[in-house]
């Protein structure tokens, strides 16, 4: 007799990630658990700063046409999302890059302009173009703009609740506040994971998307992730009254970048960034460190005081929110069958973009579970065994390992370096 049950997937990890996967699977025909540690969503999901856009098109150097197409999904799917009647705060304002000196329009305007991925509607700005399209903004403070116009905005908090409630309608489980402790094997095979409760929960396949804390699960397997965990914080003021603005970013003040909440402004940058340390990572879910909040506010006040004055009186009391995000060697994401554990598959290693990318990745790892291919990306890309087992000895050499963030700085690395 031939058994007909739908096969069972277990999924450890309630955020955009778990989730996004959870949800494809059940499209497919799959039965899936997903167990959290807290509640859904409410992790390094819940901190996202929620702007989604075509990174790959010219920002992202060391990106290319395959995580272009994981954009495009997660833009299409929360498109979706707003369409099926959830609020998530969608917006359609576009992204725009900000340059405040001629260098920076050679440095960083100029490269999306030549970029072969570039959009058919992106284009330069001038001054007097980009304040007209940004309310509040200063025109004498910036020299000129690219735009990026399909780029959106979200509120990941919603976002992510909304991703809950779609997977629950979707026939998923989801068994919150529940630790997972243990992953369970059989004749070389993942066949599920152990509760800290003493529970087992059981399946045909195991995917962790536990985030910044995958590796711990992953640790008798013998391989682990190349990942450099960082505290990232962010700035949100009370409403003044501003209008609806595209998400700006600045990448020659520290990678600043800006975008409207709720009448106020939401934003942040490197200042506020720091390597998580032994010291940072309890139990707790999201980190608490006031010291790298200060240092940011009072870094970014005269900044942001100078691009958008109307923001002046509300800066000193914005309030902070901080995540771990987590970047990888290449800075690619990390999602497919790990080599040593058959039925045992990852999905991690978000780079701060998991908004933008977690939808797609998801669709990407429930395909590869489903038929073994997943033809609108390339996977391999993202494979966990393009790396070692053991990489990297520690974190800060993962950090060391990545590329720059941006062309013009890996360019300085190879001058300086002759």
């Amino acid at each position: 007799m031939t058994d007909s049950r739908p096969a069972t997937t277990v999924i450890v990890g309630a955020g955009l990630f778990g989730l996004s996967t959870a949800v494809h699977l059940a499209r497919a025909g799959r039965r899936v658990t997903v167990l959290e540690s807290g509640a859904a969503a409410d992790a390094t999901t819940a901190a996202g700063a929620g702007f989604v856009g075509l990174w790959a098109a010219g920002y992202a150097w060391y990106w290319n046409a395959s995580e272009l197409a994981l954009e495009q999904a997660g833009i299409d799917f929360y498109r979706g999302l707003d369409a099926a009647g959830y609020d998530i705060a969608l917006r359609d304002t576009g992204n725009v890059w900000l340059a405040l000196t001629e260098q920076a329009v050679l440095d960083h305007l100029l490269p999306f302009a030549e970029h072969p991925l570039r959009p058919e509607d992106a284009r330069l700005l001038t001054a007097v173009e980009t304040a007209e399209l940004v309310p509040g903004l200063d025109p004498e403070a910036i020299v000129g703009a690219f735009i990026h116009p399909d780029g959106i905005q979200i509120s990941a908090p919603d976002a992510g609740l909304a991703l809950a409630d779609l997977a629950r309608a979707e026939g998923v489980e989801i068994v919150e506040h529940t630790p997972i402790v243990e992953l369970l094997t059989e004749d070389g095979r993942a066949v599920g994971v152990l509760t800290a409760a003493g529970d087992r929960v059981l399946g045909d396949e195991v995917v962790l998307a536990a985030g910044s804390w995958t590796n711990e699960l992953l640790s008798t397997t013998g391989r682990e992730l190349p990942f450099a965990r960082v505290i990232a914080s962010r700035l949100t003021t009370a409403p003044f009254g501003l209008g609806e603005l595209p998400t700006l970013m600045i990448p020659e003040r520290g990678g600043l970048w800006i975008r409207e909440h709720l009448g106020g402004l939401t934003y942040g940058n490197g200042v506020g960034y720091e390597a998580l340390a032994v010291r940072d990572s309890p139990a707790e879910r999201r980190p608490d460190r006031p010291d790298l909040v200060e240092a940011m506010r009072d870094h970014l006040t005269p900044i942001v005081t100078e691009l958008i004055p109307a923001a002046a009186p509300v800066l000193d009391a914005a309030e902070a929110v901080q995540g771990v995000v987590s970047y990888t060697a290449d800075r690619r994401f990390i999602a497919g069958p790990i080599p040593e554990l058959a039925g045992l598959y990852v999905v991690a290693g978000d780079n701060e973009s998991g908004v933008t990318h977690g939808p797609g990745l998801g669709r990407m790892l429930a395909e590869l579970i489903v038929t073994g291919e997943s033809p609108f990306v390339d996977p391999s890309r993202y494979a966990p065994d393009r790396f070692p087992a053991r990489p990297f000895a520690d974190e800060a050499a993962v950090a060391a390992a990545m590329p720059a963030r941006r062309e013009v700085d890996a360019r300085a690395r190879v001058e300086q370096a002759r």
